[in-house]
C-alpha cells in the first residue's frame, strides 16, 4: 500500500475528517448507465457509471486511517461521518486516491462534521485546499515540507452558490507524483454547510484521461448535489 505518498503532503480539511460510511443506498432510477449514489440522511447524491466497482469499506478505511480498527475513535466514526469510493480499474484499490494512480477514474466522497475550529474559519480558500494544496500559500507550505508533489498547474477554479445556505468550489488541477511516470488530474468539488457539515467529491485520474474522457467526468462532477 502506498502510504508513503498519502502522508507526504497535508491532507487539508481531509486530514481532520473522521472518516467511515453511515448507510448509503443505491438507487438504480433513471438510465442503467450510471449506478445512482445517495445518503438521504446527509442529503447528498451523486453517480458513477454503472461497470465501475464499489470499494469495499473496510478496505477504504483502513487505506486512509492508521489507527486500530478497534478503537474508540474508529468506532465513532459511523456516527459522525459518511464516505464511498468507486474504482474505474479492475481490480479496485483505494491507493489510487493517495497513491501513485493510475490512467482510470477513481471517484471518492465524503461528508463529515466541521470542528468548532474549522466552523470559525472556514472560507472559500480552506475549500480549494480541501483535498490538495491549491492556494499559493498552502503550496508555498507544501514546498517547504521536501513534498514529491510537483509541477502544479490550476485548470478549474469555480465558485458554487447552491441554494439553502451551502456555499462551495470546484478545482480542478495537475500534480505530478514521481515516480509515477503519468500527469495527474483532480476535479475536486467542495462544501460548506451553515449547519456546519463538509463534502467533498475527489475524481481522480492521469491528465491525458481526463482530455479523452473529459465529458463523462465532468459529468460526474456536476452530479453532487447537496441540499440542506
Amino acid at each position: 500500500m502506498a502510504r508513503g505518498v498519502a502522508h507526504a503532503y497535508p491532507q487539508g480539511l481531509l486530514a481532520a475528517a473522521s472518516v467511515i460510511a453511515l448507510v448509503m443506498s443505491l438507487a438504480a432510477c433513471g438510465s442503467s448507465d450510471y449506478t445512482y449514489v445517495k445518503n438521504s440522511s446527509e442529503k447528498t447524491y451523486f453517480k458513477v457509471p454503472a461497470e465501475w466497482i464499489k470499494i469495499e469499506q473496510k478496505t477504504l478505511e483502513a487505506a486512509i486511517h492508521s489507527d486500530d480498527p478497534d478503537s474508540a475513535a474508529a468506532q465513532l466514526r459511523p456516527k459522525l461521518s459518511w464516505s464511498v469510493a468507486y474504482d474505474a480499474k479492475s481490480p479496485p484499490d483505494p491507493d489510487h486516491l493517495y497513491g501513485l494512480g493510475t490512467d482510470q477514474p477513481f471517484v471518492y466522497a465524503i461528508v463529515r462534521p466541521l470542528t468548532q475550529e474549522e466552523r470559525g474559519s472556514i472560507s472559500l480558500d480552506r475549500l480549494r485546499d480541501a483535498f490538495l494544496p491549491v492556494t499559493e500559500q498552502s503550496r508555498q507550505t507544501l514546498a517547504q515540507q521536501n513534498s514529491p508533489l510537483s509541477g502544479f498547474e490550476l485548470l478549474r477554479d469555480e465558485e458554487l452558490k447552491p441554494k439553502g445556505g451551502v456555499r462551495g468550489v470546484r478545482t480542478t488541477y495537475n500534480y505530478r507524483l514521481p515516480p509515477m511516470p503519468l500527469l495527474q488530474t483532480f476535479d475536486v468539488t467542495s462544501y460548506a454547510s451553515d449547519e456546519g457539515r463538509l463534502y467533498v467529491m475527489v475524481i481522480r485520474c492521469s491528465a491525458r484521461c481526463f482530455l479523452d474522457r473529459k465529458g463523462e467526468l465532468d459529468a460526474i462532477a456536476r452530479s453532487f448535489t447537496v441540499r440542506t
